[in-house]
């Protein structure tokens, strides 16, 4: 029934606040308060928002307070943003005037791990 839906965004507005796990398709933008987990696509914590837990997706973009750990694809801390936080990524960015604390971390595809091993056994 809702297999060929396609998705688009959703805005969680900075009235909102939340305790537990989000799972989401497409973009979601986020201005409330988080204290959980959130998994999905392309998540965009605004200037005003504020999270704590584990974010997981392909894209993410952080301008505003987030605390916790960090895995995603692409990864981009705007001018503003305040972040304590483990970061695996495999694309980051960060901008002048955000603030970074914490432990980052490239993530390792399978495809360079094999390419590394495939030279090695050359030698």
């Amino acid at each position: 029934m809702f297999s060929d839906q396609k998705f688009s965004s959703s805005t969680l507005s900075n009235s909102f606040s939340l305790k537990g796990s989000i799972s989401c398709k497409g973009e979601l933008q986020i201005d409330g308060r988080i204290n959980g987990n959130i998994n999905g696509e392309k998540v965009i914590l605004g200037p005003e928002s504020s999270m704590d837990g584990t974010l997981t997706a392909d894209e993410v973009v952080i301008s505003g307070k987030f605390k916790g750990k960090i895995k995603g694809k692409s990864i981009r801390l705007d001018s503003g943003s305040l972040v304590n936080a483990e970061i695996i990524y495999e694309i980051l960015a960060i901008e002048d005037g955000s603030s970074v604390n914490g432990v980052v971390k490239k993530s390792v595809n399978s495809e360079s791990v094999k390419k590394q091993a495939s030279k090695e056994d050359k030698k």
